[in-house]
């Protein structure tokens, strides 16, 4: 008798229907996409699962799911609700902003917590809830002694005594950047810390973003498998590409284990962060700034999720991703594998 298989939901917040309610931005949508693929394909591949989605109305159905859910307009909770009182295991990749990461995860550990309940693949909610605040994750890193930029409360800024502290610090550029903001997005580079009080100011933007000093060196990020407690693994270390239009900032590629020559101290790093995150399990994202000049490496963002690396990430390691993310959170006997550390790239 074939042995009858476990069914599990994969929900992509962008392509999923999350921004139903609103006009869907082409690089998120197209970022979103090669992320659930990937996953998909992986969880393909082992032949476990029967797989269910969700998509956006808007957007063609996913092809690697048996089963996937459109959502309307205004439909997205009610619909994400339904897909997870079938499913027996939930993988959800979605952004910070908005909270919308934070809000799926507890939404998905409540449910986890009722007799029969589907099992969640993912961080736990304190990791989670320190890698969606800006001022948090600075918080967890000053605590873990690792170097990172500060952080000023827009708030305090438009504030003349604060703003004339500031004032004082020999920064030649500054950063706005969202509270609960993913990637590049919503990121603004201004020239004077002037013109980022003034933009503040406007529209009262300062009760939603903080201002950091702006740091140059090699933008690169890498990611770990986090078994919770302390234990971790160290994937690959990667490269970013990005690029700078006006004050805004796109993220156009990234080389997958372009940063290798880093490994050893991106994997003390992250030693130091699985302390920080006792809660975190599976995937985790870190994004980095490296100051070649001051030899020094710049922890910026910490992302409790898949993040774009994963797109090529099985094709990087040598295995397949997703049955070491599985088999690490539902194997008690899991052991690590040795995996390969090959160079892929991911353009768009």
């Amino acid at each position: 008798m074939k042995e009858k298989q476990e069914k599990l939901f994969v929900c992509e917040f962008i392509t999923g229907g999350g921004l139903s309610d609103e006009a869907l931005p082409e690089s998120l949508v197209h970022e979103g996409t090669l992320m659930r693929d990937a996953l998909l394909r992986d969880l393909n591949q082992m032949k476990q699962y029967a797989l269910i989605t969700t998509h956006d109305a808007r957007l063609p159905q996913p092809a690697l799911a048996r089963k996937s859910l459109p959502v309307i307009a205004s439909d997205f909770k009610k619909t994400f609700k339904k897909a997870l009182k079938q499913a027996d295991l939930v993988w959800v990749i979605a952004p910070e902003t908005d909270g919308a990461l934070l809000g799926l995860t507890e939404l998905c550990l409540a449910e986890e917590d009722k007799e029969h309940g589907a099992q969640f693949l993912g961080c736990g909610f304190d990791a989670t809830l320190i890698g969606t605040s800006k001022s948090l994750t600075f918080d967890t890193l000053q605590a873990a002694g690792i170097h990172t930029l500060p952080v000023y409360s827009g708030e305090d800024l438009i504030q003349p005594a604060f703003f004339e502290e500031m004032s004082t610090l020999k920064v030649a550029k500054w950063l706005a950047k969202p509270e609960d903001g993913a990637g590049c997005e919503g990121i603004r580079l201004f020239d004077s810390l002037t013109a980022l009080r003034d933009w503040l100011q406007e529209d009262q933007r300062y009760l939603l973003y903080f201002a950091q000093p702006y740091q140059s060196g090699i933008n690169a990020s890498f990611a770990y498998l986090s078994g919770g407690g302390g234990l971790a693994w160290l994937l690959c270390c990667n490269e970013q590409h990005i690029c700078q239009t006006g004050q805004l900032f796109k993220l156009t590629g990234i080389t997958v284990n372009g940063m290798v020559a880093y490994w050893q101290r991106f994997e003390t790093l992250m030693r130091k962060l699985a302390k920080e995150l006792p809660d975190a399990l599976g995937y985790v994202g870190v994004d980095v700034i490296i100051d070649t000049q001051a030899n020094k490496i710049y922890v910026i963002d910490i992302n409790p999720r898949l993040t774009t690396s994963y797109v090529a990430l099985t094709e990087a390691i040598g295995c397949n991703a997703a049955k070491l993310i599985l088999d690490n959170q539902c194997d008690e006997s899991f052991k690590m594998p040795r995996i390969q550390k090959n160079i892929v790239e991911i353009q768009w």
